[in-house]
């Protein structure tokens, strides 16, 4: 598991009170053989609940070797 992708969107007109949830995009590479075990998906799920975080998305390749991405968000 990979974190730490911090991001914000923001456009020109917007000021720093505009800005309400910042993002979080967490890496799971697969297992040797297979793609993402459920437990290494509870894991980072848990993880990520625990520091306030909230599942958005998750994205992830037809190919099961390049792991998927989970995008979560938290207000600021």
């Amino acid at each position: 598991m990979r974190a730490g992708h911090f991001f914000h969107i923001e456009n020109a007109n917007m000021t720093a009170d505009d800005i309400r949830f910042e993002y979080q995009v967490i890496q799971l590479k697969p297992a040797f053989i297979g793609g993402v075990t459920d437990d290494a998906l509870q894991a980072a799920l848990n993880a990520a609940g625990r520091e306030g975080w909230e599942l958005v998305q998750i994205l992830y390749a037809q190919n099961p070797d390049l792991g998927m991405r989970l995008v979560c968000k938290r207000a600021r």
